[in-house]
């Protein structure tokens, strides 16, 4: 079965990027679905999933608003369609449908919709495509989201929850040691972090006002912050956190940008935070389950799904404020404490194969309709 999958964004940058690559990786050669990828930008990404072996196309979509230009950009798709024989068509990001649900009306062929948010709510342009186009299938990331995503439906279609998986993180033993070297100044010390994208909703102001509670206790605590402001989604926000940071915290935070040997960061960690409001999943907090880390998350999102009463790890209110976080991230700085994580967050990061999502993507897109 021949099927597309449509990608808006074709760089790296965020958890629905690194879940199409995690996922294109992951997959056995003798799978029933043949595999074909669209991008809409070009990018790393792009490069990347062609250098796998997938039949790549680009085609520059541009902003939404410009009429002419959707319009060609929909007469492009539905000749790439004929050309590669499409039977199905999975738009990874709701903005990919958009492009795609003209096209595949004209021809037929069903319709797949990945939703990577927690919707509360669907825009014109989001019920447009549900309406004009009735997907044959919608998914989530998390079983929160899909409910969430039927609450706000008027029309009844099926929504499947698909946990993202990941492999472990990569690192190198000297690479981390000069990290905690940088970010400690030589000094013993404690590294509370995060990986995120600098974006209001990801909450590091929050996780920096925990890290200023706790450092009057613990001196010794510094904080790591990994991520930028990719796609330029929250332009001026990463000055606003650096400017708190040090009025916070001074010279006991690092801002460490974008990275792309993130394993390196997460292992120099002592213990990961992960801050945002209504995480859709958290691929980030199942990647510091699997580097050994006791992990701290807020509810509201995937974070319940992913931390059991197995982890070395807690899960705080949906909105906490800077004592209630920096109280749940307190027992964490222990040596015991964190040498415990060692031994079993990895096991319960595990659960979360890359093959296992690779599977079920499969699955669901090609079941008989």
């Amino acid at each position: 079965m021949n099927v597309l999958v449509v990608m808006p964004l074709g760089e790296f940058g965020g958890g629905a990027e690194q879940m199409l690559y995690t996922y294109l990786a992951s997959r056995k050669g003798d799978t029933k679905v043949k595999l074909h990828v669209l991008f809409l930008s070009p990018g790393g990404l792009v490069e990347a999933i062609r250098q796998m072996g997938y039949p790549v196309a680009v085609i520059s979509a541009g902003r939404v608003r410009e009429v002419r230009r959707l319009v060609q950009v929909q007469s492009e798709v539905g000749k790439l369609l004929d050309t590669w024989q499409i039977e199905r068509v999975l738009a990874w990001m709701p903005k990919a449908g958009i492009y795609v649900s003209l096209p595949t009306k004209q021809r037929r062929i069903p319709l797949f919709v990945w939703r990577h948010d927690i919707p509360s709510f669907l825009s014109r342009l989001d019920r447009w495509v549900l309406q004009f186009n009735r997907p044959a299938g919608l998914a989530c990331s998390s079983e929160l989201a899909c409910r969430a995503l039927q609450r706000t439906l008027r029309n009844s279609v099926e929504a499947t929850s698909i946990h993202p998986g990941t492999p472990p993180l990569s690192y190198r033993p000297s690479e981390v040691m000069n990290i905690r070297r940088s970010v400690l100044q030589g000094e013993p010390g404690i590294i509370v972090g995060t990986v995120a994208r600098l974006q209001p909703w990801k909450r590091i102001d929050l996780f920096l006002q925990s890290i200023a509670l706790l450092h009057r206790t613990f001196p010794e605590v510094r904080a790591l912050v990994v991520g930028g402001e990719s796609h330029g989604l929250s332009k001026g926000y990463s000055s606003e956190l650096h400017a708190l940071g040090k009025e916070l915290l001074g010279d006991a935070v690092v801002f460490a940008g974008e990275q792309r040997n993130v394993g390196d960061w997460l292992q120099a960690m002592d213990v990961f935070v992960l801050a945002s409001q209504g995480e859709p999943f958290g691929i980030s907090l199942v990647e510091a389950l699997l580097a050994g880390k006791p992990v701290v998350a807020c509810a509201g999102g995937g974070p319940e799904e992913i931390i059991d009463h197995h982890t070395v790890g807690t899960v705080v209110s949906r909105d906490p404020g800077p004592e209630e976080m920096a109280k749940a991230i307190g027992p964490f700085l222990q040596p015991e404490v964190r040498e415990r994580a060692k031994q079993q967050n990895p096991i319960r990061g595990g659960a979360f194969s890359p093959h296992a999502m690779a599977n079920r993507i499969d699955n669901w897109v090609s079941k008989v309709l």
